[in-house]
C-alpha cells in the first residue's frame, strides 16, 4: 500500500510539473505576440517624436517664430534681428572684426562676473585671444522707445545651459548699433539662496 501511495505521489508531481511547463510556454507565447504587436507601435511613436523634434528645431531656426517686437517698423525689426544674429554668429566664428563693428564705439559690455564691465577697448582685449563662444538663440523680445531699442533674448550654450542677454541699441548714421550688452545666468527662485550663498563665500 505504501508503495502505491509513493507511486501516486510521484505521478501527481509529474502532472503538476507538466502543467507548469504548459503555463510558462503559454505566457512566453503571449509575451512574444505582445512584443511583436508593440514593436510597430513603438516605431510609430518614435518616428512621431522625431518628426516633432525636427519641427521644433526648424521653428527655432526661424527667428520670426521666436521673436516678439513692439513699436518697431518691419524694416527696423529685420535690421536689428539680423544684427543680433550676426553678433552671435561672429562670436562663434571668432570673427572679431565683424563682431565689434556691430557695437557703438562708446558701448559697454557687461559679463557674468561682477568685474566684467568693459568698454570696447577692454572687451576687445579680452575677446581677441579667445576662440570665441557659442550661444544659440531660443527667444527674443524687442521694444522700441523713441530712438532706442531695448532687447532681451534667451540663449543656450553647451557649456552653461540657459543664459540671458539684454541690452540696448541706438540709431546712428551707419544704422542700429549696440550701446550695451549684458550677459547673465538666470537663477531659479528656489535655488537663489543656495547660489548666492556660494557667491558670498
Amino acid at each position: 500500500m505504501q508503495s502505491i501511495i509513493h507511486r501516486l505521489g510521484f505521478i501527481a508531481m509529474l502532472v503538476t510539473t507538466a502543467a507548469a511547463f504548459d503555463l510558462h510556454a503559454t505566457e512566453a507565447n503571449d509575451l512574444t505576440t505582445d512584443h511583436t504587436q508593440t514593436e510597430p507601435k513603438n516605431a510609430a511613436v518614435s518616428q512621431q517624436v522625431s518628426s516633432e523634434s525636427q519641427a521644433v528645431i526648424k521653428d527655432l531656426n526661424n527667428v520670426a517664430d521666436i521673436e516678439d517686437s513692439q513699436g518697431l517698423s518691419e524694416e527696423d525689426r529685420q535690421e536689428v534681428s539680423a544684427l543680433l544674429n550676426k553678433l552671435h554668429e561672429s562670436a562663434a566664428a571668432a570673427d572679431w572684426t565683424s563682431y565689434f563693428s556691430l557695437y557703438h564705439p562708446q558701448a559697454v559690455f557687461i559679463g557674468t562676473d561682477d568685474s566684467e564691465r568693459w568698454n570696447m577697448v577692454e572687451f576687445e582685449r579680452y575677446a581677441k585671444p579667445t576662440k570665441g563662444w557659442h550661444y544659440e538663440l531660443q527667444s527674443r523680445h524687442l521694444l522700441q522707445i523713441d530712438d532706442t531699442i531695448l532687447f532681451d533674448e534667451q540663449l543656450f550654450s553647451p557649456a552653461y545651459g540657459v543664459s540671458r542677454g539684454t541690452g540696448a541699441l541706438v540709431h546712428t548714421e551707419q544704422g542700429w548699433k549696440i550701446a550695451q550688452y549684458h550677459l547673465s545666468f538666470p537663477i531659479p527662485n528656489e535655488k537663489a539662496k543656495r547660489i548666492t550663498s556660494l557667491i558670498m563665500q
